[in-house]
């Protein structure tokens, strides 16, 4: 190996490098070496990454990231552990999307792994920001482009991966046959146990309504997709020709509007969460839906979209109780540029205000505006949450 490592933990790295050059060789077709590799990880985060140049003469893009994981419970033999398991959704969904079609690349390609050391080698897409800036920005119609991109990258993601959950299938079989990936679904017992300890009633419908969003969930039907599932901000790369998502730790085939619903709730897996205008959410939705019906022409009827559109809501309405809920009562925590109150308080909102604008789920809508309610009593002094600064 004769490469010059810039900020690279030896210990750790060398054996990585060397295998990555093994990989890569097998890729090509001849011995290929790294010419130069730099540390670009962000302090404490949980994925090492490394930036690897290639010689001009390998027929190999300019440069490459090797992406490791660095938590020290990763262990190829064990699925269940957390972070074993996003590793291999990670490799999956990169590998995965590398074999759809050229015409709309998803994601950086795929060029190989290492089980056993626990890394990924991908292209190193150019980009000149991620839709987290866009956002945080100071130019609306930039933003406002970037979301209309972000609602495109979405639909033909789902688009092009319509009818193909059986490949993927086969490709988690090949990679982790031990792994089990499983779709969303509502805690219900500890929606129940919320409710309880704040005293409230459920309506009448709650728990009918409560297993209809299940079911949507865990049997998507026509509307079973690879989702990204976490399609935060700064997951989605502006290359300045389209957009392009990175990390799939928790992608897998389910239900597509688990994504397209991520506008409207607030992207609520990130630490970026603001608030949208909601003719943008719509100008979003609207543009993604007119890519959907190609493939999924059911979607032109108001009623399956709509319906499709709140139970992915509700999904995640209530996900943000069961992960939020219980903690906040105790103490408003700060996380990224909005508080968890701020969150709850304002999914909630979104939720009852759109399963009334479709006129859906009355009895999960009774209970939420109870719930609502009742925060709000205790939660006097949390402020609304804001919009992008960019709007």
């Amino acid at each position: 190996m004769s490469f010059v490592c810039a900020h690279v933990p030896r210990r750790v790295d060398l054996l990585t490098i060397a295998a990555a050059e093994g990989i890569l060789s097998t890729t090509v077709g001849h011995p290929t070496q790294l010419t130069q590799v730099e540390f670009i990880s962000e302090r404490g985060r949980r994925n090492l990454l490394l930036r690897c140049h290639c010689p001009s003469d390998t027929g190999l893009p300019s440069s490459l990231i090797i992406k490791k994981v660095k938590a020290n419970s990763y262990n190829p033999n064990n699925p269940t552990s957390w972070d074993t398991l996003r590793f291999f959704k990670d490799w999956l969904g990169a590998q995965f999307l590398s074999t759809m079609s050229d015409q709309y690349p998803h994601s950086p390609r795929f060029y190989g792994g290492d089980l056993k050391l626990g890394f990924i080698i991908l292209e190193d897409v150019p980009h000149h920001a991620r839709l987290v800036e866009s956002l945080l920005g100071g130019d609306r119609h930039q933003a406002e482009r970037a979301l209309l991109q972000y609602a495109t990258c979405l639909a033909q993601l789902h688009v092009d991966t319509f009818d193909k959950a059986a490949e993927f299938e086969a490709l988690a079989r090949a990679i982790a046959p031990k792994a089990q990936f499983l779709r969303e679904s509502v805690d219900i017992p500890e929606q129940q146990r919320l409710l309880n300890r704040l005293g409230i009633q459920p309506e009448s419908n709650w728990l009918y309504d409560l297993n209809v969003i299940n079911e949507a969930m865990n049997h998507p039907g026509d509307f079973l997709a690879y989702v990204h599932a976490d399609a935060c901000p700064d997951n989605v790369l502006d290359t300045g020709e389209g957009l392009r998502l990175i990390d799939f730790e928790t992608g897998h085939f389910g239900h597509a509007f688990i994504d397209i619903a991520y506008g409207r709730m607030m992207f609520p897996s990130c630490w970026c969460a603001n608030r949208l205008p909601h003719p943008v959410v719509q100008q979003m939705e609207n543009g993604y839906r007119a890519i959907l019906i190609k493939q999924r022409p059911i979607a032109e009827s108001d009623s399956i979209f709509e319906t499709a559109l709140i139970r992915a809501c509700g999904y995640w309405m209530l996900n943000t109780l069961t992960r939020h809920l219980e903690p906040a009562l105790r103490k408003d925590l700060n996380w990224g540029i909005s508080t968890t109150r701020q969150r709850i308080l304002a999914r909630l909102e979104t939720f009852i205000t759109t399963a009334q604008e479709f006129n859906q789920l009355p009895g999960l809508r009774g209970t939420t505006s109870k719930l609502l309610e009742r925060l709000r009593q205790q939660w006097s002094d949390v402020p609304d949450l804001p919009l992008y600064p960019a709007f």
